[in-house]
């Protein structure tokens, strides 16, 4: 099923079984697919900037990310909708390259937390084969390299190592934005996914909340501690989001499943 929250689109997904079986789909397509993972503070930004709300809504997939956005679906559909954590996805992707012995590229965030964070999955899924590429290099709200220069070296970069998945560390909205622009400039790859900050916890940099409290959904809280200046975003992913999202006009939920091709339905 699809449903709508200020004015993005969401699909659902049941489960991992079914998101692997959409993303063999993908691996064995003929073109780039995207996959992005909206969350409470990447929809209110789409609200207020159309331009935005479009990038996401070319997405091939767009699976709820943040227990907020999850809670909304659940609760306007009246049944369990899956939330899908960007990082989860991206480990997905990774276990199934080394299956295919395929080529990932990681793309942005430090250079030395890229590098820790590929040889900790070469070392955890043998197979796959991952590059590093544009580490520390800085990207703009648009998407776009700077300087100028580097923005047409960076995807040279990345076509160059021929990458069947692309991960995108650049977090939002400059990650969904870069995926835009250069998702026909890849010939290789077949998905690009932005991640957020996958490298970072994959690094051990940034530490992910604990199993237990991921699952009561209070990984915010778990952040909050550790980045006390996360505050005012908290804020407006908690308590300004779900007023939106349960008063927008522009929300609705789809029509029956079988009344659309979309991955997740």
């Amino acid at each position: 099923m699809t449903s709508w929250i200020l004015g993005v689109r969401l699909d659902d997904v049941p489960s991992e079984q079914r998101l692997r079986e959409i993303c063999e789909g993908f691996l064995d397509g003929e073109r780039t697919t995207r996959i992005f993972t909206p969350n409470p503070e990447i929809l209110l930004r789409a609200r207020e900037d159309p331009g935005y709300a479009e990038v996401l809504n070319a997405a091939d997939l767009a699976l709820p990310d943040g227990t907020g956005v999850a809670l909304i679906e659940s609760i306007r559909s009246r049944r369990r909708v899956r939330r899908w954590p960007g990082v989860e996805i991206a480990a997905l992707l990774l276990r199934m390259a080394a299956e295919r012995g395929a080529t990932v590229a990681f793309v942005g965030g430090s250079a030395t937390a890229a590098e820790r964070a590929a040889d900790r999955w070469r070392r955890a899924a043998p197979g796959v084969q991952i590059e590093t590429v544009g580490g520390s290099v800085m990207v703009a709200e648009d998407g776009a390299a700077r300087p100028d220069e580097r923005d047409l070296e960076l995807t040279h970069d990345v076509a160059s190592h021929a990458p069947a998945i692309v991960l995108v560390g650049l977090g939002a909205p400059k990650q969904e934005r870069w995926i835009a622009r250069n998702a026909g400039a890849v010939p290789s790859a077949r998905i690009m996914i932005g991640v957020g900050g996958a490298f970072d916890m994959w690094a051990g940099q940034l530490r992910r909340a604990p199993r237990p409290i991921r699952r009561l959904g209070l990984e915010w809280v778990w952040r909050l501690v550790l980045e006390p200046r996360r505050w005012p975003r908290m804020l407006r992913a908690t308590i300004v989001f779900p007023v939106r999202a349960l008063t927008d006009r522009r929300n609705r939920v789809a029509l029956p499943p079988g009344s659309s091709d979309r991955p997740g339905q």
